[in-house]
Protein backbone atom coordinates (compact mmCIF):
# COMPACT_ATOMS: atom_id res chain seq x y z
CA UNK A 1 0.00 0.00 0.00
CA UNK A 2 1.68 3.21 -1.16
CA UNK A 3 1.01 5.95 1.36
CA UNK A 4 2.94 8.72 -0.30
CA UNK A 5 4.95 11.07 1.88
CA UNK A 6 4.07 11.23 5.56
CA UNK A 7 5.64 14.60 6.21
CA UNK A 8 4.60 16.74 9.11
CA UNK A 9 2.51 19.32 7.34
CA UNK A 10 -0.61 21.40 7.68
CA UNK A 11 -2.88 18.35 7.76
CA UNK A 12 -0.89 16.71 10.55
CA UNK A 13 -0.92 19.96 12.49
CA UNK A 14 -4.73 20.07 12.26
CA UNK A 15 -4.97 16.45 13.40
CA UNK A 16 -2.54 17.15 16.24
CA UNK A 17 -4.71 20.09 17.30
CA UNK A 18 -7.81 17.88 17.35
CA UNK A 19 -6.11 15.42 19.67
CA UNK A 20 -4.79 18.22 21.91
CA UNK A 21 -8.31 19.63 22.27
CA UNK A 22 -9.71 16.17 23.03
CA UNK A 23 -6.96 15.64 25.58
CA UNK A 24 -7.87 18.94 27.27
CA UNK A 25 -11.55 17.98 27.39
CA UNK A 26 -10.70 14.64 29.02
CA UNK A 27 -8.17 16.06 31.49
CA UNK A 28 -7.13 14.86 34.11
CA UNK A 29 -7.59 11.41 32.55
CA UNK A 30 -5.44 10.22 29.66
CA UNK A 31 -7.06 9.51 26.28
CA UNK A 32 -5.83 5.91 26.61
CA UNK A 33 -8.52 5.50 29.32
CA UNK A 34 -11.39 6.72 27.14
CA UNK A 35 -14.55 4.61 27.08
CA UNK A 36 -17.46 4.58 24.65
CA UNK A 37 -19.55 6.74 26.95
CA UNK A 38 -16.80 9.40 27.00
CA UNK A 39 -16.58 9.63 23.20
CA UNK A 40 -19.60 11.90 22.75
CA UNK A 41 -17.98 14.54 24.97
CA UNK A 42 -14.36 14.10 23.89
CA UNK A 43 -14.41 12.89 20.27
CA UNK A 44 -15.80 15.97 18.56
CA UNK A 45 -12.47 17.85 18.08
CA UNK A 46 -10.87 14.77 16.52
CA UNK A 47 -13.78 14.19 14.14
CA UNK A 48 -13.87 17.88 13.22
CA UNK A 49 -10.11 17.87 12.57
CA UNK A 50 -10.44 14.92 10.19
CA UNK A 51 -13.40 16.50 8.42
CA UNK A 52 -11.43 19.74 8.03
CA UNK A 53 -8.46 17.84 6.62
CA UNK A 54 -10.71 15.94 4.20
CA UNK A 55 -12.51 19.06 2.98
CA UNK A 56 -9.33 21.14 2.64
CA UNK A 57 -7.59 18.38 0.70
CA UNK A 58 -10.68 17.61 -1.40
CA UNK A 59 -9.49 19.56 -4.43
CA UNK A 60 -6.35 17.44 -4.82
CA UNK A 61 -6.73 14.28 -2.68
CA UNK A 62 -10.35 13.80 -1.64
CA UNK A 63 -9.91 10.53 0.25
CA UNK A 64 -6.14 10.28 0.71
CA UNK A 65 -5.71 12.35 3.85
CA UNK A 66 -8.53 10.71 5.75
CA UNK A 67 -6.93 7.38 4.90
CA UNK A 68 -3.44 8.56 5.91
CA UNK A 69 -4.73 9.98 9.18
CA UNK A 70 -6.56 6.75 10.06
CA UNK A 71 -3.44 4.73 9.23
CA UNK A 72 -1.39 6.93 11.54
CA UNK A 73 -4.00 6.66 14.31
CA UNK A 74 -4.22 2.87 13.94
CA UNK A 75 -0.42 2.58 13.98
CA UNK A 76 -0.42 4.62 17.19
CA UNK A 77 -3.02 2.31 18.76
CA UNK A 78 -0.93 -0.74 17.85
CA UNK A 79 2.26 0.61 19.45
CA UNK A 80 3.38 -1.32 22.52
CA UNK A 81 3.06 0.56 25.81
CA UNK A 82 4.82 1.70 27.85
CA UNK A 83 7.59 2.78 25.48
CA UNK A 84 11.07 2.26 26.87
CA UNK A 85 14.12 4.35 25.90
CA UNK A 86 15.50 1.40 23.91
CA UNK A 87 12.18 1.15 22.01
CA UNK A 88 12.44 4.83 21.14
CA UNK A 89 16.02 4.40 19.97
CA UNK A 90 14.98 1.61 17.61
CA UNK A 91 11.69 3.18 16.49
CA UNK A 92 13.08 6.53 15.35
CA UNK A 93 15.37 4.67 12.97
CA UNK A 94 12.98 1.97 11.73
CA UNK A 95 9.39 3.17 12.18
CA UNK A 96 7.83 5.01 9.25
CA UNK A 97 5.26 6.53 11.60
CA UNK A 98 7.68 7.66 14.33
CA UNK A 99 7.53 11.42 13.84
CA UNK A 100 3.83 11.72 13.04
CA UNK A 101 2.84 9.11 15.62
CA UNK A 102 4.56 11.05 18.36
CA UNK A 103 2.34 14.04 17.61
CA UNK A 104 -0.65 12.03 18.86
CA UNK A 105 -1.04 11.21 22.56
CA UNK A 106 -1.31 7.60 23.69
CA UNK A 107 -4.76 6.38 22.67
CA UNK A 108 -6.79 3.18 22.74
CA UNK A 109 -8.94 1.13 20.38
CA UNK A 110 -12.09 2.89 21.59
CA UNK A 111 -10.91 6.11 19.97
CA UNK A 112 -10.10 4.31 16.71
CA UNK A 113 -13.42 2.45 16.51
CA UNK A 114 -15.55 5.43 17.58
CA UNK A 115 -13.73 7.64 15.08
CA UNK A 116 -14.35 5.15 12.27
CA UNK A 117 -18.02 4.98 13.28
CA UNK A 118 -18.33 8.79 13.48
CA UNK A 119 -16.80 9.16 10.02
CA UNK A 120 -18.99 6.35 8.63
CA UNK A 121 -15.79 4.78 7.34
CA UNK A 122 -16.70 1.09 7.30
CA UNK A 123 -15.22 0.60 3.81
CA UNK A 124 -11.97 2.26 4.79
CA UNK A 125 -11.90 0.22 8.01
CA UNK A 126 -12.07 -3.03 6.03
CA UNK A 127 -9.54 -1.80 3.46
CA UNK A 128 -7.04 -0.98 6.20
CA UNK A 129 -7.86 -4.17 8.10
CA UNK A 130 -7.07 -6.24 5.00
CA UNK A 131 -3.64 -4.60 4.76
CA UNK A 132 -2.66 -5.98 8.16
CA UNK A 133 -0.92 -9.33 8.65
CA UNK A 134 -3.43 -12.14 9.30
CA UNK A 135 -2.71 -12.52 13.03
CA UNK A 136 -3.09 -8.78 13.64
CA UNK A 137 -6.21 -8.73 11.44
CA UNK A 138 -7.77 -11.43 13.62
CA UNK A 139 -6.85 -9.60 16.82
CA UNK A 140 -8.25 -6.31 15.53
CA UNK A 141 -11.51 -7.97 14.45
CA UNK A 142 -11.84 -9.52 17.91
CA UNK A 143 -11.25 -6.12 19.51
CA UNK A 144 -13.86 -4.58 17.21
CA UNK A 145 -16.42 -7.26 18.16
CA UNK A 146 -15.67 -6.72 21.86
CA UNK A 147 -16.06 -2.97 21.38
CA UNK A 148 -19.42 -3.30 19.62
CA UNK A 149 -20.84 -5.62 22.30
CA UNK A 150 -20.12 -3.23 25.21
CA UNK A 151 -22.88 -0.67 25.85
CA UNK A 152 -24.29 -1.37 22.39
CA UNK A 153 -26.25 1.46 20.79
CA UNK A 154 -28.28 1.56 17.59
CA UNK A 155 -25.34 3.43 15.98
CA UNK A 156 -23.04 0.55 16.99
CA UNK A 157 -25.39 -1.96 15.37
CA UNK A 158 -25.64 0.13 12.19
CA UNK A 159 -21.86 0.49 12.01
CA UNK A 160 -21.35 -3.23 12.67
CA UNK A 161 -23.76 -4.08 9.85
CA UNK A 162 -21.97 -1.64 7.51
CA UNK A 163 -18.63 -3.24 8.41
CA UNK A 164 -20.11 -6.71 7.95
CA UNK A 165 -21.43 -5.75 4.50
CA UNK A 166 -18.04 -4.34 3.50
CA UNK A 167 -16.35 -7.55 4.70
CA UNK A 168 -18.67 -9.67 2.62
CA UNK A 169 -17.91 -7.58 -0.49
CA UNK A 170 -14.17 -7.73 0.11
CA UNK A 171 -11.85 -10.32 -1.37
CA UNK A 172 -9.74 -12.08 -0.32
CA UNK A 173 -11.49 -13.14 2.83
CA UNK A 174 -8.28 -14.58 4.28
CA UNK A 175 -8.67 -12.62 7.47
CA UNK A 176 -12.34 -13.18 8.10
CA UNK A 177 -13.11 -16.89 8.08
CA UNK A 178 -11.53 -18.15 11.31
CA UNK A 179 -12.41 -15.13 13.38
CA UNK A 180 -15.94 -13.91 12.92
CA UNK A 181 -18.11 -16.86 13.86
CA UNK A 182 -15.88 -18.49 16.44
CA UNK A 183 -15.47 -15.36 18.57
CA UNK A 184 -18.91 -13.78 18.36
CA UNK A 185 -20.44 -13.63 21.87
CA UNK A 186 -23.39 -15.97 22.29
Amino acid sequence: MDLGPLNICEEMTILHGGFLLAEQLFHPKALAELTKSDWEHVGRPIVEALREISSAAAHSQPFAWKKKALIIIWAKVLQPHPVTPSDTETRWQEDLFFSVGNMIPTINHTILFELLKSLEASGLFIQLLMALPTTICHAELERFLEHVTVDTSSEDVAFFLDVWWEMMKTTPRRCLQPCIWTNWPR
